[in-house]
């Protein structure tokens, strides 16, 4: 194979809160550069969660599950067949939109039928007592719903309960419920019942209300990481990233910083593009909590952007393993299989995501995303059609209306649709490519012509956009039509190389989805006759997660080369990988082995199949 050798103390009680010039479609002349391109099915938002512990008389410290927020840091458009979508774009307005804080009463509204389920078995046992011990396990296991609805029935017996009060009010924030966690937390005032870490609670229901400089007020008087990171949550929710970025690095230089803190500051660091910052953050939240799920969470935001989808679907599986309801590691989980072409299972996680949110705009992008990728335009534009209002101000799902359109020969609709998106994001190449067909079509071949110029004129243009600009070309009679067409038949030198080194430097920072990208556009170009460009392509298929499509292509690089090492390696670990045939893989592995008897990578794979 031949990347494979290279390849807080506790808190008291206290009786207070303790609050002591453009063109038409917007690129502007000679605004050629362009951005890694992401996921075409990663909604781009993230939910946080940190667990923090309060102690109990009755079961010793308790896992608190604080406010999960969600940030959408950077709605890149995904399209697996673009360069460079767009460019990262820090939209704090619409950063709660499709957060915990957005869907909390969404989410809630989805369990009806199991709450009533479970108020059934609430009303077998009368022992308030029982209710509580029946709370604490649910909630120790992230069950919060059946907590809230045995709390809430402990309660009407008990209603000055400052133990139940005060775990109502903790699960009432892990749901999202911020109006119901702020009730609570009076009533434990009322009680002069509030815990120590009242400040940070009342901050986060402030949060969950959208009520952010009361959030910045509540925590006004602590120093601790976790309330930096609430003023830095408020900040962003102000609109005010600056000092939101200062708030995020005064937590996160303090001892006690935490993992929470540490991967939401990844994700606002992502969001201003500043990718090698968000995985060193991402990495001192996995050490400061290896399974937290927060950390997980921003493990697979980061990875996706990195390219490296096996590391992604690996976090979102270690989260769902912890909490099997998330929401948003089902989405995350969603959108890695999709990008891996594993449509049906995608749906499926998709839709026991939609059971606990259906309203929400991710679930219903990810929809459509996926009928655009199995070929039923029409079914991803009547999704965004019936969930407009939803999905109003989401450029990538615009986008893919826009694709839609086109598709369906809608053009004066989708110019329409794309304008909006262009004029915010001039260089996102993708919209620009389908702008130039809408204009096509819809007979405005000038308009067209000088749309896609910008990318027609580069070196390393593709071919799909040189063949595009040969058409406007062609039809506004521009002399410039026979170069295009000639360079669209046979790619230039120039082209090619930059596509290997793209695929070259991909395959050595471990970033597939890049790699994957730019060789299917050198096989596209060239056809399937490189060896080395087969196996590398199987190679960067099975490290991001689809090893079955990886074989195939491995194959085809062996009944080319059969005394290739490499690719010896590469089809019979792929065979192991896949379950295939353990006899074929050990044989192949053996032979290649014998043919390059120093390659350790090779020698690793022969004794990792044997052991299996």
């Amino acid at each position: 194979m031949v990347m494979a050798s290279t390849p807080v103390t506790p808190p008291g009680r206290v009786g207070r809160r303790g609050r002591d010039r453009r063109s038409d479609d917007g690129e502007a002349d000679g605004d050629r550069s362009l951005l890694h391109c992401v996921s075409p099915y990663q909604s781009g938002s993230v939910k946080l969660t940190q667990v923090l512990r309060k102690p109990c008389a009755k079961r010793g410290f308790l896992r608190v599950p604080m406010v999960k927020l969600a940030w959408l840091t950077a709605r890149l458009s995904f399209f697996p067949t673009s360069r460079c979508p767009e460019t990262a774009r820090f939209d704090n307005n619409q950063i709660f939109r499709s957060s915990k804080y957005a869907q909390s009463m969404k989410i809630r509204s989805t369990h009806l039928v199991p709450a009533l389920a479970a108020l059934a078995l609430v009303a077998c046992s009368a022992d308030p007592a029982d209710r509580f011990a029946r709370a604490q396990d649910a909630f120790e296991n992230h069950r919060y719903d059946e907590a809230r609805l045995d709390l809430v029935s402990g309660l009407k017996d008990r209603p000055g309960d400052v133990a139940m009060l005060d775990m109502l009010a903790r699960t009432q924030l892990a749901l999202g419920d911020g109006e119901g966690a702020h009730a609570s937390l009076e009533r434990l005032e009322a009680a002069d019942g509030l815990p120590g870490d009242a400040p940070l609670l009342f901050g986060e229901a402030a949060l969950l209300r959208r009520q952010f400089d009361e959030a910045i007020e509540h925590v006004a008087p602590e120093k601790s990481a976790e309330a930096w990171r609430i003023r830095a949550v408020a900040r962003v929710g102000k609109g005010e990233l600056a000092e939101a970025g200062k708030a995020f690095g005064e937590g996160a230089a303090r001892d006690d910083a935490t993992s929470r803190l540490l991967a939401d500051y990844a994700i606002f660091a992502l969001g201003n593009g500043a990718l090698a910052r968000a995985r060193e953050l991402v990495d001192r939240a996995l050490e400061v909590e290896p399974d937290g799920l927060d950390a997980q969470l921003a493990q697979g935001r980061v990875a996706i952007a990195e390219g490296d989808l096996g590391v992604a679907l690996t976090a979102y599986d270690s989260a769902l393993k912890r909490y099997p309801d998330n929401p948003t590691a089902l989405i995350g989980k969603a959108g890695v299989l999709g990008d891996l072409g594993s449509f049906d299972e995608a749906e499926a996680l998709i839709g026991d995501a939609a059971g606990r949110m259906s309203n929400s705009s991710d679930i219903v992008y990810l929809r459509a995303r996926l009928a655009g990728a199995r070929g039923d335009w029409a079914k991803a534009r009547d999704i965004i059609q019936s969930n407009e209002r939803a999905l109003a101000d989401r450029d990538d799902a615009q986008i893919l209306y826009g694709e839609a359109l086109v598709e369906l020969e809608r053009y004066e609709l989708a110019r329409a649709t794309l304008q909006p998106v262009l004029r915010r994001q001039p260089r996102n190449a993708y919209a620009r490519r389908l702008m130039a067909r809408a204009k096509l079509g819809s007979g405005d071949a000038g308009s067209a012509l000088a749309t896609i110029g910008p990318l027609a004129d580069r070196a390393e243009a593709s071919q799909a956009d040189l063949a595009l600009a040969a058409r406007a070309a062609q039809e506004t009679g521009s002399a410039k039509a026979k170069a295009y067409r000639d360079r669209a038949r046979v790619p230039s030198p120039a082209s090619l190389a930059a596509e290997v080194a793209t695929a070259d430097a991909a395959m050595k920072a471990g970033n597939w989805r890049e790699a994957i990208s730019a060789y299917e556009r050198i096989i596209a170009a060239t056809g399937e006759e490189n060896v080395l460009v087969l196996n590398n392509f199987a190679f960067a298929l099975g490290q991001s997660g689809n090893p079955k499509r990886g074989l195939q292509y491995a194959r085809r690089a062996l009944a080319m080369a059969p005394e290739n090492p490499s690719v010896l390696d590469t089809v019979g670990w792929l065979l192991i990988e896949t379950g295939g045939d353990r006899d074929e893989a050990i044989r192949l592995l053996e032979k290649a082995a014998k043919l390059a008897p120093r390659n350790r990578a090779i020698a690793d794979h022969l004794r990792q199949a044997k052991a299996r």
